[in-house]
């Protein structure tokens, strides 16, 4: 994102939401941006596809007081799947999220597929619950793996000159070496992925479960976290070394322009 108003830093803009949410209290945890894993029952994104059925997947996230970014890793059955949801999250000031991406350079961020030669196949469009999903398959060459790679955005904002949005998912699936992976299933399997607490309902038995003991424990993890989401290397099979993305932009009504964080 480019700095257009480079008379305000970061530091300012931090206290000035501080100050707003906590009503003139001095700054707080809110204004330092961390990344941990997410434990159990504060995971969002879901992905139910039959084959990671019964696989818990791995969760980071990313917070600041204008966003939250999860990622998650499915893995099962051979199969793969890496996604991250982003939505805004600040009750005071006018922030979207800048997310440009067309699909083809969203999967090339991905450790995995971006150390392969890549076939394409064209764009497509598919309604799922979350909204309208663009996808676009393609096989990883060296790896025989036929994949798909597919976004969304929705929320809007009206008041946005640009129309942008304040929730984003993206991410890619890979099915098994060698499995075919037709244009039906690629649907079928879009049809699954969706966000607690907007497909479906967050149940209060599901937060209760990052419980006094689970927190230590996740605390204990998190040096271990930005490992997790980014990946171990750039030659890895898993992970993204653009995670976090930090969409989170601010916007005058006015059409006037932006500033970032």
């Amino acid at each position: 994102m480019s700095e257009k108003f480079p008379n305000v830093s970061r530091s300012v803009l931090a206290a000035a939401v501080s100050m707003a949410v906590l009503g003139g209290c001095a700054a707080s945890d809110y204004q330092r941006p961390t990344i941990e894993r997410a434990g159990a029952g504060d995971g969002r994104i879901v992905f139910a596809a039959d084959v990671f059925r019964g696989a818990a997947p791995e969760r980071v996230t990313f917070t600041d007081i204008w966003q939250r970014e999860e990622y998650a890793l499915f893995l099962g059955g051979g199969a793969q799947a890496e996604i991250v949801y982003s939505t805004t999250t600040t009750p005071v000031f006018t922030v979207v999220l800048e997310y440009q991406l067309m699909i083809d350079d969203m999967v090339e961020t991905w450790n995995l597929n971006r150390k392969h030669a890549k076939a394409w196949d064209e764009s497509r469009k598919v309604e799922a619950p979350l909204g309208p999903f663009f996808y676009k398959p393609y096989r990883l060459v060296g790896a025989d793996r036929a994949c798909f790679g597919f976004a969304t955005e929705w929320d809007h904002r009206g008041d946005d000159p640009d129309n942008r949005p304040s929730k984003v998912l993206f991410g890619y699936f890979c099915a098994t070496k060698g499995a075919p992976l037709s244009l039906d299933r690629m649907e079928d399997l879009i049809q699954t992925i969706g966000v607690r607490g907007i497909t479906e309902r967050i149940r209060h038995a599901d937060a209760a479960r990052q419980g006094g003991a689970a927190r230590a424990a996740n605390v204990r993890t998190q040096a271990n976290a930005t490992l997790t989401a980014r990946g171990p290397s750039p030659s890895a099979d898993r992970g993204n070394a653009s995670f976090p993305f930090d969409l989170a932009q601010f916007f005058t009504e006015g059409g006037e322009g932006d500033m970032t964080k």
